[in-house]
């Protein structure tokens, strides 16, 4: 005996799949129109403004909606705000998404037609005109009770303003707030670059005799790449200074020393991406002895050679 289940416009509700046998569910709305399983929007009703303090969407309790699709038309010269409400009393504006604006998508209020998302965080949502000179605000809603997600979660952009800055690397001691001019700082890794040259400078270095005091550049640097080989079969030591003057050997304290194994190689560790900030500049030396203030001097040229990347 076969068994049919039909709706009430006759549409088959219930049938076997001719391959798989298995019985397949078919949901029709009741104009017959085969449609998926997840929920249609419900119509929100809205109403024609033409006074201040005047709602669009009069106070309605929302609990079951996730968010509120709002087409805003007409011509009208006012202000719209979202507001929300948990005890249907006190009303909050909220923030709304503007889909049309990529770079900063969220707003509190419109002054001309539009479409916005609102997102459902309260229990009641009124869409009011504070402001009203002229003309008639119209708006069509749609709620719907799936979540949906837009992507635009933040805003992009380039930053140009101030930034409070702090937890600096003792190298470079900077407190307060730091000017962000556009293209001039980069951010990232809780510390900024300093403004320089767009690609780094490389710089060769052969060891003379002496204590090879060198000056690289005046003014906020970084380090980015330091190789150095010593071809000697003794040690020796290679000093960073951060000053804007060649160093004074002996009695200027390095901030960095690097001992230098005999007839080796070594490519100093740099924090990655980071490199090493100078604030009042970079400069070097290289000798013989590791003290702070030793000022033993090479006797014996293209001892040392060392390649540095910097900006």
């Amino acid at each position: 005996m076969a068994v049919e289940i039909k709706s009430g416009q006759s549409s088959d509700l219930l049938s076997v799949d001719s391959v798989s046998k298995a019985i397949r569910v078919t949901n029709y709305d009741s104009d017959g129109v085969e449609r998926p399983f997840y929920p249609r929007p419900d119509a929100i009703e809205t109403s024609p403004v033409t006074a201040v303090n005047t709602d669009v969407i009069a106070s309605l309790e929302v609990s079951d909606y996730k968010w509120i699709s709002l087409q805003i038309a007409g011509t009208f010269v006012g202000t719209i705000a979202f507001e929300g409400s948990n005890d249907n009393g006190t009303f909050y504006q909220t923030v709304v998404q503007n889909p049309a604006a990529l770079l900063d998508p969220y707003i509190t209020t419109l002054t001309g037609p539009g479409l916005v998302k609102i997102p459902i965080l309260f229990k009641y949502l009124r869409v009011r005109v504070t402001e009203y000179v002229s003309g008639t605000v119209t708006g069509t809603a749609l709620g719907y009770k799936v979540t949906n997600d837009s992507g635009q979660i933040s805003s992009t952009g380039i930053v140009d303003g101030t930034l409070a800055v702090t937890n600096f690397p003792p190298s470079y001691p900077v407190t307060g707030t730091v000017g962000l001019g556009a293209g001039t700082e980069a951010i990232g890794s809780v510390k900024f670059l300093p403004a320089n040259e767009a690609s780094p400078i490389y710089l060769k270095v052969i060891s003379g005799v002496g204590v090879n005091s060198t000056l690289v550049k005046s003014g906020a640097s970084n380090l980015s790449i330091l190789h150095i080989v010593n071809g000697a079969a003794t040690q020796r030591f290679f000093k960073l200074y951060n000053q804007a003057t060649a160093p004074t050997v002996g009695t200027d304290v390095p901030m960095i020393t690097i001992t230098l194994a005999p007839n080796s190689a070594s490519n100093f560790t740099l924090p990655s991406l980071i490199g090493i900030d100078f604030s009042e500049g970079l400069a070097f030396a290289i000798l013989l002895g590791v003290q702070d203030n030793s000022t033993t001097p090479f006797t014996v040229s293209g001892e040392v050679t060392a390649m540095l990347a910097y900006t």
